[in-house]
């Protein structure tokens, strides 16, 4: 597994973008990795699900099902789970926000050994919700694994993590933000209908 290779899956469908943009987290950065233009093309999701099925190899035999929160994570969850010959399931949020599991995949989740694949992690709001939301019913997190890890590997969640690609990339509060002082525009790209 390359690093390299994931930047350049980034660069040959325009995902990474420079700019100022309001992250999901409510963070503010200047980069962003628009992963609903790597979605577009499922060869690319096929082989970074490919690529996250192998690097949790060694794991295989400690998980029995593949999760991952909608909706930008849900095809690389599903193409890991494939690679890993997993069951799949995903979360998603409710009407008020929360982090919830469907009821036709709570049996499929209840004590079971999960991986959660995640896309890209800023702060890890999103894996904590939906670990809280799995292990309200009895899973156990094995492992999670994320696409992007923008914290070059100093994320804490409580919950042991791999990444295909791992960058330090800036974020700030928007009170503290120096692309804000400077007046440039802000740009607030997709949106997982999380509530601030």
């Amino acid at each position: 597994m390359s690093e390299d290779r994931v930047l350049e899956i980034l660069r040959s469908c325009d995902a990474l973008l420079e700019g100022h943009f309001k992250y999901t987290s409510g963070r503010h950065g200047s980069r962003y990795f628009e992963k609903i233009r790597i979605v577009r093309q499922p060869h690319l999701v096929d082989e970074l699900g490919r690529m996250m099925a192998d690097v949790m190899a060694d794991l295989a035999d400690q998980i029995d099902i593949v999760c991952a929160p909608a909706f930008g994570a849900v095809v690389f969850g599903f193409s890991t789970a494939l690679h890993m010959d997993r069951p799949f399931a995903f979360l998603q949020r409710s009407a008020e926000g929360t982090m919830t599991i469907r009821s036709g995949f709570r049996d499929a989740i209840e004590g079971k050994r999960v991986l959660l694949v995640e896309d890209v992690c800023t702060t890890g709001g999103s894996i904590v919700e939906s670990a809280e939301a799995l292990q309200a019913l009895g899973a156990t997190i094995i492992q999670v694994g994320l696409i992007v890890d923008r914290t070059a590997g100093e994320l804490d969640v409580g919950i042991p993590y791999r990444s295909l690609l791992s960058v330090k990339a800036a974020s700030w509060s928007p009170d503290e933000c120096p692309l804000c002082s400077k007046g440039l525009e802000l740009t607030t790209p997709g949106s997982s209908g999380k509530k601030h």
